[in-house]
């Protein structure tokens, strides 16, 4: 089962959220703010949605110190600022902006970013075997 860090400090959004994940047969973790979001973070996590806008560790820093705990994590911004073009330099695999059009976008994003994250990662591992390949055939010359 796919579990889900979800991070906001609107505990109507984390209700909704909670719901809505759980009912498409999601795994979900909860936290309020950055700071416990970090403390709940582990390698059991398979996708963190997280405010942008959070009290204590603001969600930008959330997702940087997530993603370089554990690279392979999806990671998906929401926030109520279009800024998504801004925000793209942190990696994200997606982002949802908010007050959110229907329940059904939230789990559409959520599958859209782990299949981008898959997609990189399977990237960056051919890419890899390609330079190991080239380093190869150059040794033969």
């Amino acid at each position: 089962m796919t579990r889900v860090l979800v991070v906001d400090d609107d505990t109507a959004v984390l209700a909704l959220l909670d719901a809505v994940l759980k009912h498409s047969r999601y795994e979900v973790v909860l936290a309020e703010d950055g700071r416990v979001a970090l403390d709940k973070l582990d390698a059991s996590i398979d996708v963190l949605l997280c405010d942008k806008n959070l009290p204590l560790v603001v969600g930008t820093q959330v997702v940087i110190e997530a993603r370089s705990r554990f690279p392979q994590l999806t990671t998906v911004l929401m926030t109520a600022a279009p800024e998504a073009l801004a925000l793209s330099q942190l990696g994200l695999d997606g982002y949802l902006a908010k007050p959110f059009r229907s329940n059904a976008l939230v789990v559409h994003t959520i599958e859209s970013a782990r299949q981008r994250r898959k997609a990189s990662l399977e990237r960056a591992e051919l890419e890899m075997q390609l330079a190991a390949t080239r380093s190869e055939l150059e040794k033969r010359r």
